[in-house]
C-alpha cells in the first residue's frame, strides 16, 4: 500500500473564494461554486501531506504471530520482532521464526516474548512471558536459559522482570524476589560469568532496583530503594533512593521522584544536591534538552534546569483546552520546539523563544477507536517532518505552515482513509524508516523528500500542452478542454474561455488543444487535434475583472483558422500537433496528417498557409504528412519530426520552390542511423547539441556537423545504455544545465559527458500516473513541468537525487549438497568445507528496507573467477564441484534506488582436499606413475619382442605362400601346354581307345593340379582379404549335382553308395557358384579320401525358414575327438600324415573361410570308426549380403556373356566354328605377344590356318609390331619381361594410330581384380590360363566379325552425315569406336569436304594432310571403315552425288564435276557400281 502526497496551491482556492464574493451572480451559480469551494478545500487537506509509503506485514507474509510486542534493529541492520509465538528475524525479504519450544536442552515454558534488547555481541535478550531469562545466540540460532545453572544449584526459581544490557557487554537480570544477576554476556552462554547481587550478599544496597546505568567511563550505577551502588572505579556513599539518572558532559545527574536533584562530578568524586525552587509532588520523567539543559516532567508542569546558569524555570502547560498540568513525557524537535504529552487528550507545543504555547488534538468525531489506548509516539523523518500519535488521537503529521495536526491518508482522494493503527511499540531504523508494532502485525513507514508537487487537472484528464508566456505565466491544456493559467508563484490565475477571457470561473475552451506557442509579437497560437488553429491577440485588461489590480493581459481576441476544402491556401489539416517560430520569424505549423504548413500574412492582413497542396511542391508527401514536432538547430536548419523519420531543410530560402528536404530514417545494420522512425521531440541544449527523441528508439544524439544531408550520423542511447525505457517522449534542460529525458513511466537524468543515466521511476512515487506527450517546460520557479495522464507535475530538479544509503550485506543462509545448514554463517570469518561438501549455495541480503525489490546483486568467487556475476534481484550464489583450495566469496549490491555502492561483503572459504588431493597423495601418484611407466615400458618392450617374433614368422609364412603362389602361376603355363594340346587332340583327332583312355587320364590329372593351384591362390587371397564373392541367384540342386558328378567314377570304382537326397525339387539361394563348387568339392574329396570301399556317402539337403542346410555324411574312418576342435585350422590334417593319404592341411580351412564369407556356418559331427557328418548352413536371402563390401551381385541375364573361370578345361558350346572361320579368313592379321616360346608356337600353329600371325616375345616388341604392322587383333600375355602386357596395352590405347585394334588378354592371373585391371585398360576380352583353344578361336572370330559390322555401320553413318557418337549407332554388346578414331575420321571427313570437287586428289596428299605415312593411313582407314582409301573416296563422292541429284538443281555433268569426276561416263560407271543403277535410272525412280 502506498500513500501519495504533495503540496497544493492554496492561493488558488483563496482567489476563487474572493471572486465568488466579489461578483454578483445567480443563486444557482453561487451554489455550484460553493460546492466547488468545499471540494477544493478538501483537496488541500488531502494533497498537503508529506510523501510516505506504508507497507503492512502480517502472518501471511511470514510473521510468526499478529501480536507484536517489541521491535529491534541489531548492529548488523537486521530487524527483530518479539511476538506471542516466538522471535522473528527480518532481512527485508523474508521472516525467519525461532521458537523456544523447539529447544531440547532447555525447558522453556512459553513462546511469548516481551521486550527484546541486543547484547554487545549481537545476541538477543528476549525474556519470556513466564519470566525466564532467555538469550538467543544468533550464531548457533539457539535459545539459552541463562539462569538455569543457578536455579539447578540453588533449587530456586527466579521470575525475571527486566533485563538491562549495557554497552560494555554486561547484562543485569532483575527478578521479582529482589535478586539481581550480573551476567557476562559472552561467558553466560557457557553457564559462567553469572554473579548474584542482593542485600544479603552485601553487594547491593536495596531489594528494589529502579535503574541500571553505564557512564562514559564504563562504571555501572545501580539505583535502588536504599541508595546507589557503583561497580567500577567510582565510589558513592548515599542511601537516597534516586530513580532517574543521566550524564551531561562529565557529570552524573541523579533525580528522585520526591523533589531531589543531585550532581556527581567526575573530578571531585563528590555528590552535591541541588534544590528545585518550584513546588511539585512528583517527578515523572527526565529529558535532556539541547546540550546542557534538563527538562523535569512533574505533576505540576515542566521544570527546566539550565546547567551553565544553574537556574530553573517552571512552565505551566495548561491552556483553554488543556486542563492538566501533569507532564508524562517531553520531546524537542529539530527546530527547538518542545512537545509535551500530558494526561489529557492531545499534545502541547511550546516555543521557548516566543513563549508560544498551543494545545493540538484530534477532534473527537475523527478519532479512530481501537478498544484500548495506543502508545504515544513522536518522531521526525529524514525530511524533518514531525509525526506523532497524541494522547487519545490519530496518527498524524504537523503542518508547520498551518500549525495544525493532519492525519495521514492512505488515499488522497478519500478524506476518510485515515491511517492510525493501534501502536504497541515503535522504532526508527538507521534509514529513518519507522516500524510500528501493532495488534495485527507490523507497519513500515518510509518517507521521501518533497522534490515535486502534483497538480490534478479537472476530471483527472491528460495534460497535452504547456506554455511559459512572456509574463512567466504557465499555460496548461488538458483533454478535458480546459486551459488553465498559473501565476509565476504557482497560484491559479484563471481559465481561458471561448470568448478569450481569463476568468476565475471555471470555463471550457474548444476541444483538445495539443500545442501552444507565443510568437515574438506576443500572440498566442493554439493548435487543436480536430478543429484547427486559434490565434489569441491581447486586447489589454478586461473591464469585467478590472477590480483586480494584479490582473495583466487577461483578455484576448480569438481568430480561428481551419481547413477549407475549397481554399487551397487554408490549413492542410485540422489536426495540429506542433507550432514553431524560427529565427527568421517564420511560423511553421505541423499537422498530423497534413504535413508542414508555413503561415504567411499579406499586406492587407489576410492569413494563408503554404503547404504541399499549393506552393510547397518539394515537400515529401509520401512519408512526411504526420508531423509531431518542429524545431530549429544552429545554422538555420529546420528539423521536422514525423512518424516516418526526420526531415531537415534550410530556412534561408528566397522562394518556396527552392526548399530541398532531406530525410533520415533508421537504416538496418547502420548503428549510426536513427534507432526508430517515430520522432516524438527534437531538442537542442545550451551547448548547441541536438537530440532526437524517438518512440521505441530512445535518445539519438546528432554527431554530424552537416544536418542538410540524408546521412546524418547519430549516437544512440537506449535501455541497454541505462535509459529507463526505450519509449522516450521528450527532453528538457533544467536551470543547472542537466538534461532530463521523459519516458512513459520514468524521468531520466542524462549526463552527456559520462553518457550515463539516472532513472527516477514513477512506480516508487506515483503508481497510478504515466507521463503524457506534452513537451516539458521550465516554469518561473525553475521547476520542470511535466504532463501526465491525470494532471501535471512540477519537479524541482535540484531535489531529485538518488539515495546515498549504503546497505550492509548479511548472509542469510547456506545450503550444502542441497540441504540447509542449522547454523548461521554470517559471523564466520572463514567457512571450512569438507571434501564431501563441494556443492554449496550462499544466500544473502542487502538490508535496505525502503524498496528491497529494487536492490540488484553481484557476486564472484575470487580464486575461481575474476569477473562479477550479475544476479539482478536473485539473492543466492551457487557453485558446483568446487575444487579444493582457498577462496574469497565477495557480494555487492545497489541500494533500493538502484545505485551501486561500496558495500562488498567478503567471506573466506576453505575447501578441504580429499586424501587423493593432498600433497602426500600427489607424491604417491608420482611414485605410482614412475612404476606404471616402467611397467608400461617393460610390457611394450616385451610386446615388441613378441610382435617381432610373430612378424618374422608371418614374413616367413608369406615368403612360403608367395613362393607357392609364384610356382602356381608358373605351373599354369606348362599346364596350358599340356591341357590345350590334349583337349585339341581329344576333340579333333581320331584316336584308338587305349590312346583316348590315356589322354583322358592326363586331362583329369591336369584338372586336379589346377584345383590344387587354385586352392593355394584362394588361400593367398583370403589371407590378404582380397577375395570377393560374385553372388548370383542360383538353383543349388543342379549346381550340387554338377559337383557330385565329378566323383561318380570314383564312387563306381570303390563301390560306394553315393547319392543325393532332398525333399524339394529346387531351391534358389544367393551364392558364388565358383566358391560353392569349391566348398563341396573339398568336402566330397575328403569324404572319398577317408571312406573305404563298399561304404556310403550321402549328401542331404533340407531347407528352413531363412537358411538351407546341406549335409555331407560318410561312413569313413571318422575324426578323433582331440582333432575336432582344431579341424578347420590351417595346415591341420584329419589324420596323421602318411604316404597313402597325403593332405595339404588347407582344404577344410579354406572351406570354413568360404562358408563364413557367405555368412553361413559349418559344423562337424564325427565318431572314430563310424563316420563323419559335415553340415553347411547358408542364408537364402539376398539382404544378408547388402552391407558386405566384399560382395558383388551378378544378374542372371548377363551370365552368358561373362566368361566363367575355366576350371574343368571343358570348352564352351561350339558356335558354328567352321562358318566363323570361313567368314573371318579374308586376310586378317593377328599379333601374338607371349614370352613363353612353346605357348607362342602353339598359338601361332592353331591360328595360322585362318589368319596371318605376327609374334612378339615381350610388350616392347609387341608395341613396335602394332605400330608397324597395324594388325587386326592382338593377343597378349600379362606377365612378361621388359614390358608387361598391361603397360603395352596402355600405350597402344594412348596411340591415336593403333588405339582402334581389339585386344584379347591371355593370363594366369584369374582373379576378379586382375580382370578388372585389364578391362580398365580397354581390352576386349580376358581369358585365363589354361584356356580352351576352341573358345579362343571362336572369340577371335566373333570380335573380327563385330569389327567388320562396326565398320559398315560407321561407314553408313558417315555417308549420312552422322558421327560415331550418335545415340542409335551402336548397341552395348558391340565394339565401340574410340574417341581417337572419331577424331581421326572427323579430320578425314573435313579434308574430304574441302577436296570434294578435286579430281586430282591422290592418296599421298591425303596421308600427308593427316601427317601419316601412306601405309599407316591405308591400314588405319581400312580398320575403321573397312574400305581402302580409293574405295572410301569413291563412296563419299557418290553419296554426295546422290544428295545433289535429289536436290533437282543440277544436271548429271554438273554433279560429276562437283564431286571430282572429270569424265561423266566414268562418273556414271562408278555410280552404278556403288548404287547399283545408273544416275538416269536413279532419277527416274525418284519421280
Amino acid at each position: 500500500m502506498s500513500i501519495i502526497c504533495s503540496n497544493h496551491l492554496s492561493n488558488f482556492l483563496f482567489c476563487i473564494v474572493l471572486s465568488i464574493f466579489a461578483i454578483n451572480i445567480k443563486a444557482t451559480t453561487m451554489k455550484r461554486l460553493h460546492t466547488l469551494f468545499l471540494f477544493l478545500t478538501i483537496a488541500i487537506t488531502l494533497i498537503a501531506q508529506p510523501i510516505c509509503q506504508v507497507k503492512h506485514f502480517s502472518v501471511s507474509d511470514g510473521l510468526a504471530q499478529g501480536v507484536v510486542m517489541n521491535i529491534l534493529q541489531d548492529q548488523k541492520g537486521l530487524i527483530w520482532f518479539s511476538t506471542w509465538n516466538g522471535l522473528n528475524k527480518f532481512d527485508g525479504y523474508t521472516f525467519k521464526t525461532y521458537k523456544t519450544s523447539q529447544e531440547s536442552k532447555y525447558a522453556f515454558g512459553s513462546n511469548r516474548m516481551g521486550t527484546i534488547s541486543e547484547s554487545k555481541y549481537g545476541d538477543i535478550w528476549c525474556p519470556t512471558y513466564d519470566g525466564q531469562a532467555c538469550l538467543f545466540d544468533v550464531e548457533s540460532e539457539k535459545f539459552i536459559d541463562v539462569l538455569q545453572p543457578i536455579e539447578f544449584s540453588t533449587k530456586q526459581t527466579n521470575y525475571v522482570t527486566r533485563i538491562y544490557s549495557l554497552e560494555k557487554g554486561i547484562a543485569w537480570i532483575l527478578c521479582a524476589n529482589g535478586y539481581a544477576f550480573r551476567v557476562d554476556e559472552q561467558l553466560c552462554k557457557k553457564g559462567e560469568g553469572i554473579t548474584l547481587y542482593a542485600p544479603s550478599n552485601h553487594n547491593l544496597k536495596g531489594d528494589q532496583i529502579f535503574n541500571v546505568y553505564q557512564d562514559s567511563e564504563e562504571d555501572e550505577w545501580i539505583l535502588t530503594d536504599k541508595g546507589v551502588s557503583i561497580i567500577g572505579k567510582k565510589t558513592l556513599d548515599t542511601d537516597f533512593p534516586f530513580q532517574f539518572i543521566t550524564q551531561i558532559k562529565e557529570s552524573i545527574y541523579l533525580i528522585a521522584e520526591n523533589d531531589k536533584l543531585a550532581r556527581y562530578d567526575f573530578h571531585t568524586k563528590k555528590l552535591k544536591f541541588v534544590d528545585i525552587p518550584y513546588p511539585h509532588d512528583k517527578i515523572n520523567n527526565v529529558t535532556t534538552i539541547g546540550k546542557d539543559m534538563l527538562a523535569l516532567g512533574t505533576d505540576n508542569g515542566l521544570i527546566l534546569y539550565s546547567i551553565p546558569q544553574n537556574s530553573f524555570q517552571q512552565i505551566d502547560i495548561r491552556t483553554a483546552t488543556q486542563t492538566s498540568n501533569f507532564v508524562e513525557s517531553v520531546y524537542q524537535d529539530c527546530q527547538g520546539e518542545i512537545w509535551i504529552f500530558s494526561k489529557d487528550p492531545g499534545i502541547v507545543r511550546l516555543n521557548l523563544a516566543t513563549n508560544e504555547k498551543e494545545h493540538l488534538f484530534t477532534p473527537k468525531d475523527e478519532i479512530i477507536k481501537h478498544g484500548r489506548k495506543s502508545r504515544k509516539l513522536i518522531f521526525e523523518d529524514n525530511a524533518n517532518n514531525l509525526w506523532l500519535l497524541p494522547t487519545e488521537g490519530n496518527f498524524c503529521y504537523y503542518d508547520r505552515k498551518e500549525k495544525t495536526l493532519k492525519p495521514l491518508l492512505t488515499d488522497i482522494n478519500n478524506p476518510k482513509s485515515i491511517f492510525s493503527p493501534l501502536v504497541r511499540y515503535y522504532t526508527l531504523d538507521n534509514q529513518g524508516n519507522c516500524w510500528f508494532a501493532t495488534a495485527r502485525g507490523v507497519e513500515k513507514l518510509c518517507f521521501f523528500p518533497q522534490s515535486y508537487q502534483f497538480n490534478l487537472t479537472d476530471y483527472e484528464a491528460e495534460t497535452r500542452a504547456f506554455l511559459q508566456d512572456s509574463h512567466n505565466r504557465l499555460w496548461t491544456a488538458s483533454k478535458s478542454n480546459y486551459i488553465q493559467i498559473f501565476a509565476p508563484d504557482g497560484s491559479l490565475v484563471g481559465y481561458l474561455s471561448k470568448q478569450g477571457n481569463i476568468t476565475k470561473e471555471k470555463q471550457a475552451f474548444f476541444n483538445g488543444v495539443y500545442s501552444i506557442l507565443e510568437d515574438k509579437e506576443g500572440n498566442i497560437w493554439l493548435g487543436t487535434k480536430d478543429i484547427g488553429l486559434f490565434q489569441l491577440k491581447s486586447t489589454g485588461v478586461s473591464q469585467k475583472i478590472g477590480v483586480n489590480p494584479k490582473a495583466r493581459e487577461n483578455h484576448y481576441s480569438i481568430h480561428h483558422f481551419e481547413h477549407q476544402p475549397n481554399d487551397p491556401y487554408s490549413l492542410s489539416s485540422n489536426s495540429i500537433y506542433t507550432i514553431f517560430q524560427d529565427s527568421r520569424n517564420n511560423i511553421w505549423v505541423g499537422c498530423y496528417g497534413g504535413g508542414l504548413n508555413l503561415l504567411t500574412q499579406t499586406k492587407d492582413g489576410k492569413t494563408s498557409f503554404i503547404h504541399s497542396n499549393n506552393e510547397l511542391r518539394n515537400y515529401p508527401i509520401a512519408y512526411g504528412m504526420k508531423v509531431r514536432n518542429i524545431t530549429e538547430a544552429p545554422g538555420g536548419v529546420i528539423l521536422v519530426g514525423t512518424t516516418n523519420g526526420l526531415l531537415t531543410f534550410s530556412n534561408n530560402f528566397e522562394r518556396l520552390e527552392e526548399i530541398k528536404f532531406y530525410r533520415n530514417i533508421r537504416r538496418p545494420g547502420d548503428k549510426n542511423s536513427l534507432n526508430a522512425n517515430d520522432i516524438m521531440h527534437i531538442y537542442t541544449d545550451k551547448n548547441k547539441t541536438t537530440y532526437v527523441i524517438s518512440f521505441t528508439g530512445g535518445v539519438n544524439k546528432v554527431i554530424s556537423p552537416n544536418l542538410l544531408s540524408e546521412n546524418i550520423q547519430f549516437k544512440n542511447y537506449d535501455k541497454n545504455d541505462g535509459l529507463a525505457s526505450d519509449l522516450a517522449l521528450s527532453m528538457i534542460e533544467d536551470a543547472q544545465n542537466q538534461l532530463w529525458v521523459v519516458s512513459e513511466i520514468a524521468l531520466s537524468k542524462f549526463n552527456p559527458v559520462k553518457e550515463t543515466f539516472e532513472n527516477y521511476e514513477l512506480s516508487s512515487i506515483y503508481q497510478e500516473f504515466n507521463f503524457s506527450e506534452a513537451l516539458p517546460i521550465i516554469n518561473a520557479r525553475n521547476q520542470i513541468v511535466l504532463g501526465t495522464d491525470k494532471g501535471f507535475l512540477e519537479v524541482s530538479p535540484e531535489k531529485m537525487r538518488k539515495s546515498g544509503y549504503v546497505p550492509p550485506i548479511v548472509f542469510t543462509g547456506l545450503k550444502i549438497q542441497g540441504h540447509s545448514t542449522a547454523h548461521s554463517i554470517d559471523n564466520l570469518k572463514e567457512l571450512e568445507l569438507e571434501p564431501s561438501q563441494r556443492n554449496v549455495t550462499f544466500q544473502f541480503a542487502a538490508l535496505d528496507y525502503v524498496n528491497p525489490k529494487g536492490i540488484l546483486y553481484a557476486y564472484r568467487l575470487q580464486g575461481l573467477e575474476n569477473e562479477w556475476n550479475e544476479a539482478d534481484n536473485n539473492r543466492s550464489a551457487s557453485y558446483i564441484n568446487l575444487p579444493a583450495g582457498k577462496y574469497q566469496l565477495q557480494i555487492k549490491s545497489t541500494n533500493s534506488d538502484g545505485v551501486w555502492v561500496d558495500n562488498v561483503r567478503t567471506l573466506q572459504i576453505h575447501v578441504l582436499p580429499t586424501f587423493w588431493e593432498t600433497y602426500w597423495a600427489w607424491l604417491l601418484y608420482f611414485i605410482l606413475f614412475i612404476l606404471f611407466t616402467a611397467s608400461i615400458v617393460y610390457v611394450l618392450f616385451y610386446i615388441y619382442r613378441l610382435r617381432h617374433r610373430v612378424d618374422m614368422e608371418q614374413q616367413l609364412a608369406n615368403i612360403k605362400l608367395r613362393f607357392f603362389t609364384d610356382i602356381s602361376h608358373e605351373l599354369r603355363t606348362p599346364l596350358t601346354l599340356i591341357s590345350s594340346p590334349v583337349t585339341e587332340v581329344l576333340e579333333n583327332e581320331p584316336l584308338s581307345p587305349s590312346a583316348r583312355e590315356h589322354l583322358t587320364l592326363v586331362h583329369q590329372n591336369t584338372e586336379r593340379m589346377l584345383r590344387l593351384m587354385n586352392q593355394i591362390l584362394d588361400f593367398r587371397k583370403i589371407q590378404n582379404q582380397k577375395m570377393k564373392l560374385l553372388i548370383e541367384e542360383t538353383d543349388l540342386i543342379p549346381l550340387l549335382q554338377k559337383v557330385m558328378s565329378s566323383f561318380k567314377s570314383i564312387a563306381e570304382e570303390k563301390n560306394i553308395n553315393y547319392q543325393l537326397t532332398s525333399t524339394i525339387q529346387s531351391v534358389y539361394s544367393w551364392v558364388d557358384r565358383d566358391k560353392f563348387e569349391k566348398i563341396f568339392f573339398n568336402l566330397l574329396s575328403n569324404a572319398f579320401k577317408y571312406t573305404p570301399a563298399d561304404k556310403s556317402i550321402t549328401v542331404n539337403m533340407t531347407t528352413k525358414e531363412k537358411t538351407i542346410e546341406i549335409e555331407v555324411a560318410d561312413e569313413g574312418i571318422g575324426i578323433a575327438v582331440e582333432k575336432q576342435h582344431s579341424l578347420f585350422q590351417r595346415f591341420e590334417s584329419l589324420v596323421k600324415q602318411n604316404i597313402l593319404q597325403p593332405s595339404s592341411g588347407i582344404g577344410l580351412s579354406l572351406v570354413k573361410e568360404m562358408v563364413e564369407m557367405h555368412h553361413g556356418t559349418i559344423t562337424v559331427d564325427s565318431q572314430p570308426g563310424v563316420g563323419s557328418r559335415f553340415t553347411v548352413s547358408l542364408p537364402l536371402q539376398r539382404e544378408v549380403f547388402e552391407e558386405d563390401v566384399q560382395v558383388e551381385f551378378i544378374l542372371n541375364d548377363s551370365q552368358s556373356s561373362t566368361p566363367h573361370p575355366v576350371d574343368s578345361m571343358k570348352a564352351p558350346e561350339e558356335m558354328e566354328e567352321k562358318e566363323d572361320l570361313e567368314n573371318n579368313s579374308d586376310g586378317f592379321s593377328i599379333l601374338v605377344v607371349e614370352d613363353n616360346e612353346e605357348l607362342k608356337a602353339f598359338l601361332k600353329n592353331i591360328l595360322s590356318e585362318n589368319y596371318t600371325v605376327i609374334t612378339a616375345s615381350n610388350g616392347e616388341e609387341g608395341l613396335q609390331h602394332a605400330v608397324d604392322d597395324l594388325p587386326d587383333l592382338i593377343i597378349s600375355d600379362v606377365m612378361m619381361p621388359v614390358m608387361d602386357g598391361l603397360e603395352m596395352i596402355r600405350q597402344i590405347k594412348e596411340n591415336n594410330n593403333i588405339c582402334h585394334i581389339p585386344i584379347i588378354v591371355l593370363s594366369a592371373k584369374a582373379s576378379l581384380d586382375d580382370r578388372i585391371a585389364g578391362l580398365e585398360q580397354g581390352i576386349d576380352d580376358y581369358i585365363t590360363k589354361p584356356f580352351s583353344a576352341t573358345y579362343l578361336k571362336t572369340r577371335i572370330a566373333s570380335l573380327l566379325r563385330q569389327r567388320k559390322a562396326l565398320q559398315e555401320i560407321y561407314m553408313n553413318r558417315l555417308m549420312e552425315g552422322k558421327t560415331a557418337s550418335s545415340p542409335d549407332l551402336l548397341t552395348p554388346s558391340q565394339p565401340q569406336i574410340t574417341p581417337y578414331d572419331e577424331q581421326f575420321m572427323e579430320k578425314v571427313m573435313a579434308y574430304m569436304e574441302e577436296q570434294m570437287d578435286n579430281a586430282e586428289l591422290t592418296i599421298d596428299q591425303f596421308a600427308e594432310q593427316l601427317m601419316l605415312s601412306r601405309t599407316i593411313f591405308y591400314r588405319k582407314l581400312k580398320s575403321i571403315v573397312g574400305l581402302t582409301p580409293v574405295d572410301f573416296i569413291r563412296e563419299i563422292r557418290i553419296k554426295r552425288a546422290v544428295q545433289l541429284i535429289d536436290s533437282d538443281e543440277y544436271n548429271f555433268s554438273q554433279v560429276a564435276y562437283m564431286t571430282g569426276f572429270n569424265d561423266p561416263k566414268y562418273f556414271s560407271k562408278c555410280f552404278k557400281k556403288v548404287i547399283g543403277i545408273t544416275p538416269s535410272e536413279y532419277k527416274e525412280r525418284k519421280k
